[in-house]
């Protein structure tokens, strides 16, 4: 038997169903991760950090965690904690450097180097110093570097991307949410540098102290803002979080439902993430979320 068919029709209906494949495959590939409700992993010391705000990291060092306190107890330190069990294992001394209000942290390159990144929303000020070869006893360090900036908001959120540019995000405002990048290159500047400013879009539900954190991945492609209410999650699109923030919908990811979450980060591999909140009677919280 002879078997006949339009040639056209053939290869149209072929182009359907491959499109079909390829684009259910995209959404696969691509789809939002999903993540367990929190873990508590422990409580940390409270005597040491009772204001916790901001999380981050680190890239030299597997299991390792940094924090610091806020306003309420302006000390220029930065907490490297073990992410296992929230203990502290070193106090990090930043010199020179003034904490006014220190309100979020962050870890990513600096030239061929990782740098831990501090955020000073009243002072306006960014710092950034090399992480510690070793961190198992308490140290000074120095050489830090300081960039005061032309960003007039306050803010609560600082992140890196994998080129070393911060990014810091508007809060305490109703209306106007904005997104500010400073470029990897501006930290040999002794004067005021400007910071790139664009519009961010409408989220939901958010309170006027939002957003109180974020982190990007160290390979760059996840991105994470964390809001009283839930977390935001996007994957960052042809290494541009700026553009991936303005275009594209996030998903909404878990976060702790009471108390006041100060801070959020990617561990180290980018698969799970963390959060802790600030305590007044018990040690601050840090709080896991594992990957399904």
């Amino acid at each position: 038997m002879i078997v006949c068919f339009n040639g056209n029709s053939f290869i149209m209906k072929l182009h359907m169903q491959l499109v079909v494949l390829i684009t259910g495959w995209a959404s696969i590939c691509f789809a939002a991760p999903s993540f367990h409700d929190e873990t508590l992993v422990a409580h940390m010391d409270n005597l040491r950090v009772s204001e916790a705000s901001g999380l981050a990291a680190s890239r030299k060092h597997r299991g390792v965690l940094y924090t610091h306190n806020d306003a309420d107890k302006p000390e220029p330190f930065v907490y490297a904690i073990n992410a296992t069990n929230a203990a502290i294992i070193s106090t990090l001394r930043l010199f020179p450097a003034e904490n006014h209000d220190w309100e979020d942290i962050a870890v990513g390159p600096c030239g061929d180097r990782s740098c831990i990144y501090v955020g000073d929303s009243s002072s306006h000020k960014l710092y950034r110093v090399e992480e510690p070869d070793y961190i198992h006893s308490d140290q000074i360090l120095t050489d830090v570097l300081a960039v005061h900036t032309d960003w007039s908001h306050q803010f609560d959120t600082l992140m890196i991307d994998r080129h070393g540019n911060a990014y810091v995000v508007r809060s305490h405002i109703d209306q106007d949410r904005l997104i500010g990048r400073l470029s990897r290159d501006a930290w040999n500047n002794s004067h005021t540098v400007q910071i790139e400013t664009f519009q961010l879009p409408h989220l939901h539900h958010l309170h006027s102290s939002d957003p109180k954190s974020g982190d990007i991945s160290a390979d760059g492609t996840q991105l994470l803002l964390l809001t009283e209410e839930q977390v935001y999650y996007w994957k960052v699109h042809n290494d541009d979080v700026i553009g991936t923030l303005r275009h594209n919908s996030p998903t909404v990811l878990p976060t702790k439902t009471h108390g006041v979450v100060e801070g959020i980060c990617w561990d180290q591999a980018g698969v799970n993430y963390y959060e802790i909140a600030e305590s007044y009677h018990t040690g601050p919280p840090l709080l896991i979320f594992n990957r399904r």
